[in-house]
């Protein structure tokens, strides 16, 4: 079956790219799940996860499909810096759009806004300051078409997605401080925030080229106490996800916690909603592959 993201690519061509120089997900939700010390499996990505997961004294199996992907989280987690992936150029192009159509978007405002630690004057600031119909009809404007964008990746997308964005948007900002977020400071700003988490190289982990449903049939039944999965059912043609059902059914021990991000609103796993301070994603849930 095809996977998408095995090209390795978010934007039209043939070379593979580092396309995630950073991770946009709140490790807190496998945290709050996972049982201590236990062995998990997590998509490579950017290494992010992987890092907060090691850190806390997990033993992790980093996997992903993507070899060039895979390489770079593992340079990252051996002490290399992070560089712009294809992602964050694309949201450096987005930001520079909306600064030039509402000055309340450009750095210098936009550090000041970052710097607030109340929700409420937040959800203020977003609707009387950024959320204005110029940059209403910019957004609606970038999602119209796919562009540079793969079309195969640009097709999961929810429908509207400049409303759908703009409504995470607004939601995030309402619920968590901005000052101590450091996801809103990466995609707002391109920045890390003053709190930025720990950067000290991290060891111990396994590295994997493979496809996640591949991986897990491969290993021993109830393998891995736990598993975190992003942005794997968005892409893949609808009959991968009860592929992965089975996968993690096999993979993963009984009762063992999977966490899923997808960016769509209604995943087709389904499971329990987990707590999530980042501002991008339409579900961060723990699954029940088991049933």
């Amino acid at each position: 079956m095809a996977n998408p993201w095995q090209r390795g690519r978010l934007t039209v061509g043939r070379r593979p790219q580092v396309m995630f120089g950073r991770m946009y997900e709140d490790p807190a939700a496998e945290l709050s799940v996972f049982p201590a010390g236990g062995r998990v499996l997590a998509i490579a990505s950017a290494g992010d996860t992987t890092a907060a997961l090691a850190r806390a004294g997990h033993r992790v199996t980093a996997v992903d499909i993507s070899a060039t992907q895979l390489a770079y989280a593992q340079a990252r987690l051996a002490g290399a810096p992070a560089t712009r992936g294809t992602a964050e150029r694309l949201q450096a192009v987005a930001r520079r759009a909306a600064g030039a159509v509402q000055p309340a978007w450009r750095p210098a405002a936009m550090t000041a806004f970052l710097q607030l630690n109340d929700p409420d004057a937040q959800r203020e600031h977003w609707q009387r300051h950024l959320d204005r119909p110029r940059l209403a009809a910019l957004m609606r404007l970038a999602f119209a078409s796919a562009g540079l964008v793969r079309r195969d990746l640009w097709r999961s997308l929810p429908p509207r997605m400049d409303l759908v964005l703009r409504r995470r948007l607004a939601a995030g900002l309402s619920r968590h401080p901005n000052a101590t977020n450091p996801w809103a400071w990466r995609l707002l700003l391109g920045r890390e925030c003053p709190d930025a988490h720990d950067e000290t190289p991290v060891g111990g982990v396994e590295w994997v080229h493979d496809d996640v449903v591949e991986h897990l049939r491969s290993v021993p039944r109830g393998w891995y106490d736990a598993a975190t999965l992003s942005n794997v059912l968005d892409g893949p043609p609808p009959a991968f996800a009860d592929d992965l059902r089975d996968a993690l059914r096999h993979g993963v021990r009984p009762g063992g916690p999977v966490v899923l991000r997808t960016f769509s609103d209604t995943p087709q796993l389904p499971g329990a909603p987990l707590p999530d301070r980042s501002l991008l994603w339409g579900a961060v849930v723990r699954l029940h592959p088991q049933t």
